[in-house]
């Protein structure tokens, strides 16, 4: 059962990449490690691992958090992912915060 949501969360987070914009070059796997701490029910604080992930992206990168919000909210709510803690995150973990 786990590795099936984890598999369709990466069939997800697959389709929300091709959708963004052709700046983003976000990596899904990099994605999984920060889904603790976006999840719906019971999120974490974002792991180390997740904060170096963020804070290793670019601007444009850390901006299509805000085009996943937008335009794939009722998606990423669908699979137990928080688009409002997507773009917190860049703030949980040090960075200036995402301005949507």
């Amino acid at each position: 059962m786990a590795m099936r949501k984890v598999a369709v969360f990466l069939i997800m987070m697959v389709t929300i990449c091709v959708t963004c914009n052709a700046d983003c070059k976000l990596n899904v796997s990099d994605l999984m490690t920060c889904k603790a701490a976006v999840s719906l029910s019971n999120p974490t604080s974002p792991s180390a691992a997740c904060c170096a992930i963020i804070k290793g992206l670019n601007a444009d990168d850390i901006q299509c958090l805000c085009t996943y919000k937008t335009n794939q909210g009722g998606m990423l709510r669908a699979f137990g992912v928080d688009p409002n803690r997507c773009t917190e995150l860049p703030a949980s973990c040090g960075l200036s915060p995402v301005k949507c």
